[in-house]
């Protein structure tokens, strides 16, 4: 707690006595010469303007229309009647080079005395002085002492400007009363005195806030520690007990197993991490082929492969035979890969490709959460996470097909299975639904069977751990179970109908791929969306605007935006914010054809089109892989503290840089969005 009062409270002391220095001996005194330049700039502007009408009546003598006696006549006329200033008392005045007064509206009793002995109250000859002012420059300022306005009886401090005006020989000045410009200074400083106040009440206000929120940051942060102190013990005993064998190798460094590794080959750790993945995994028949080691391609980044089968060498010479998920890892700046073996107890027997039952599937799809924490937690990226559990969900998808048609017999036709939503997309999360349809043939029996092909299908989906979607985008409803034609005019009536709730329809089901890939039937069905678009423009304004609703939960102040309905945590929906982005990347993959359905995918796309600025793809795919990365762990920590994984993150738990880029990538969706509005304002 010491450090953080350090931390909150000093700097916030050191900003206000910064302040009020900065205030109270720079602001102020400067202030006191703006005003004054400003007055020594109004009456110069002034007297030029007056000089103006001395020359017009010097033109029209030169023109010959006047005499110079009409002239000069009409000059003092003109300036005898120019006021100006509070009341209107504020005047010029013209002397001569002798100097002798011309005009003066207030003493009348001066005009054609001889002035060359007239002095202020304080002795100084101030007629002599304008005239010796002008000389040099034609123009120039002097102090001296004079009645204020038209009161005799009260002399002041005033400076004058005078401007010769050399065809007639005469001055013209006009002056500011420095009582004025001193009164004005008080009022403005006094303004500004009550105003700082003001505003250092409101900063020690923050700073008692401040204070109080890093308390509570601070107990929050505690008790995250422990939190994940007992994570970390839960995460290593999960390790250690996994019944899944798990073989790591980092750069450097031995091979590390886990005890179900150890048993299933026969090694002690020791023993074990001397070893190179040559003398336990026996080499692929793709790896013989190509003299490449998939394990070496996979540790400097290459794509992991789907789960395949591989043969373990037992230390007494045996193979063990295994099903291998492989993937690429980062431990403290070092490359590495890590695989999970499940033992193939049958011939060609795959954990979730050969699932002979529902149940069998759904035992099988059980580590998955796990699987994730585990890979993230030594360093896996999120993207290349969520991928896996992509891959894995289609896994279980064509599996659950198979076991459902199975049940089912066989189909009245060909079809066509589709993925939507994140997993069309292949950006799964430990919280995937289902969003799936079925195009089907256009034949009589095929919308009952096909109907219930997606009821089944869904079933197993859910009992797998992918819960029904609350929407009901799934192929067990009539709207998601069509044929090709009734398709292309769902499509088409969802564009051109313009009604909210075909908005939100679009944001999952243009998101859509085959599982079987893209195969004509499903390029037909692009084809025709991209067709709709292109006749309805207005539905890229209108899919803009609904994007411009949401507010990232981001304060003005660069504060964070917080929903709590625990008093304990403070959270905001990450997947609402991340949906900004897949928003932004599908509506300009959708203005410009693009058919990649996968964000990171569709923002490459969009850059080689031209249709988005590289430097903007590249700071939106960063906020992307950011917020999955976030999203993830959070997801991962609670399924290895047992918690049901939920989309809610706890910034206030968070690292302090994790927090300052977190306000950085929410910015970046506010100018995401500030270019939407700009570009379709109005739409």
């Amino acid at each position: 707690m010491k450090h953080l009062v350090l931390r909150t409270v000093l700097p916030a002391l050191l900003a206000i006595a910064l302040f009020t220095g900065v205030v109270f001996f720079h602001i102020l005194p400067a202030f006191n010469r703006v005003i004054m330049d400003q007055k020594r700039l109004m009456i110069r502007e002034l007297t030029e303007s007056a000089w103006n009408v001395l020359a017009r009546c010097e033109a029209s003598e030169r023109a010959g229309d006047l005499t110079r006696e009409q002239a000069q006549a009409a000059a003092i006329s003109q300036v005898r009647s120019l006021h100006y200033g509070q009341e209107s008392k504020d005047y010029f005045f013209i002397i001569d080079m002798l100097p002798r007064m011309i005009v003066h509206p207030y003493r009348p009793d001066l005009e054609g005395d001889d002035l060359r002995e007239f002095t202020d109250p304080q002795g100084k000859r101030l007629f002599v002085e304008m005239v010796q002012a002008v000389e040099p420059s034609g123009a120039g300022y002097v102090n001296y002492q004079w009645q204020w306005k038209d009161d005799s009886r009260r002399v002041v401090p005033k400076l004058s400007y005078v401007k010769n005006f050399a065809p007639w020989g005469w001055i013209i000045g006009t002056g500011v009363y420095i009582d004025d410009v001193a009164a004005e200074r008080t009022a403005l400083t006094e303004r500004l005195q009550a105003e700082s106040l003001a505003i250092l009440a409101a900063v020690s206000a923050l700073l008692f806030v401040l204070l109080r929120t890093s308390f509570q940051a601070e107990q929050g942060r505690l008790r995250m520690a422990a939190a994940l102190h007992a994570s970390e013990d839960k995460h290593r005993s999960l390790v250690e007990a996994a019944g899944e064998a798990i073989l790591m190798g980092i750069d450097g460094e031995g091979l590390f197993a886990n005890p179900s590794l150890l048993r299933l080959l026969g090694y002690e750790s020791a023993e074990f991490e001397a070893l190179d993945v040559g003398a336990v995994v026996r080499p692929t028949a793709a790896e013989k082929a190509t003299g490449r080691s998939l394990w070496q391609d996979v540790r400097d980044g290459a794509v992991a492969p789907d789960p395949f089968e591989a043969e373990l060498l037992h230390r007494d010479g045996s193979v063990v035979r295994v099903m291998l998920s492989l993937s690429r890892l980062v431990v403290q700046g070092k490359p590495g890969f890590m695989a999970v073996a499940t033992r193939v107890t049958r011939p060609r027997q795959v954990e979730l490709g050969a699932a002979a039952s529902a149940a069998d599937l759904v035992a099988a799809n059980r580590c998955q959460g796990a699987l994730a924490g585990l890979m993230l937690s030594h360093g896996t990226p999120a993207v290349e996470v969520s991928r896996l559990l992509s891959r894995n969900a289609e896994t279980v998808v064509r599996k659950g097909l198979d076991l459902a048609i199975a049940e089912l017999g066989t189909p009245p036709g060909p079809f066509e299975f589709m993925l939507m939503g994140s997993l069309g997309r292949a950006e799964a999360t430990l919280l995937s639904d289902q969003d799936h349809a079925i195009i089907h043939p256009d034949v009589p029996d095929a919308p009952a069977y096909f109907l219930r092909l997606g009821e089944r299908v869904s079933e197993i989906l859910d009992a797998a751990g992918y819960p029904y979607c609350r929407g009901g985008i799934m192929a067990s409803q009539p709207a998601c179970c069509q044929s090709i034609d009734a398709w292309r005019a769902t499509f088409s009536r969802w564009i051109h109908t313009l009604e909210p709730d075909d908005l939100l329809h679009a944001k999952v089901f243009f998101d859509f791929r085959g599982l079987d890939g893209e195969t004509g039937v499903i390029r037909d069905l692009r084809s025709h969306l991209q067709a709709e678009i292109a006749r309805q423009p207005r539905f890229c304004h209108l899919l803009a605007r609904s994007i411009l609703q949401y507010e990232p939960p981001l304060s003005p102040f660069g504060g964070f935006v917080l929903e709590s309905s625990d008093p304990a945590r403070a959270t905001f929906d990450i997947k609402g914010v991340m949906a900004q982005i897949v928003d932004y990347a599908r509506l300009r993959a959708l203005q410009h054809a693009v058919p990649d359905v996968g964000t990171l995918a569709r923002l490459e796309a969009l850059v080689a089109l031209g249709a988005i600025k590289p430097q903007t793809a590249e700071a939106t795919v960063h906020a992307f892989r950011f917020l999955l990365d976030l999203r993830l762990r959070s997801q991962a920590g609670q399924v290895l503290v047992l918690q049901d994984p939920d989309n809610l993150v706890e910034p206030m738990g968070l690292a302090a840089d994790t927090q300052k880029e977190l306000k950085h990538v929410l910015g970046h969706i506010k100018a995401l969005q500030a270019g939407l509005d700009h570009e379709f304002k109005g739409a």
